[in-house]
């Protein structure tokens, strides 16, 4: 198994943040690089409104929009307010996949981390996807950091 950690301070309170956040804001934080889809009727829920332990449904994980590089089923999905979420979830790159994201207060905003365990089908391959999913999560948090400062600008 690999371990990442990844943390912005935002200027955007938790509950705020929160409150926008559905599989649109994380293909915001992921693009234009990734993308992930999802049936219609989860599109727009909010991530707060994600709550189950069985199977939520399978994305197509999408280079550009376009070329699928991995097929994610979303496992257990818990959602605290005062803490973040944990996602258990597995891939056809991944045997085991677990996203935990905490948003805590920080002054006038919130400090996001994401925590990120995984574990390669293929073990080889857990360099290169510790490169990968690196890159992915800085510009997830670059893309963070831009829309959540202009916004209290």
């Amino acid at each position: 198994m690999t371990a990442l950690t990844f943390s912005s301070t935002l200027s955007i309170s938790p509950t705020d943040f929160w409150a926008q956040q559905s599989l649109t804001t994380v293909n915001y934080e992921l693009g234009p690089w990734i993308h992930m889809t999802a049936p219609k009727k989860w599109r727009a829920v909010r991530l707060a409104d994600w709550q189950g332990g069985d199977a939520l449904f399978a994305s197509w994980v999408l280079f550009l929009g376009v070329l699928p590089v991995d097929r994610h089923r979303f496992g257990s999905f818990t959602f605290t307010p005062e803490s973040g979420f944990v996602e258990n979830s597995s891939s056809w790159t991944n045997r085991m996949w677990q996203h935990v994201r905490t948003v805590q207060a920080a002054g006038a905003g919130c400090t996001v981390r994401d925590s990120i365990v995984f574990s390669p089908r293929m073990v080889w391959m857990a360099p290169l996807l510790r490169l990968i999913y690196s890159f992915v999560f800085r510009h997830r948090h670059h893309r963070l950091v831009a829309r959540y400062r202009a916004a209290a600008g």
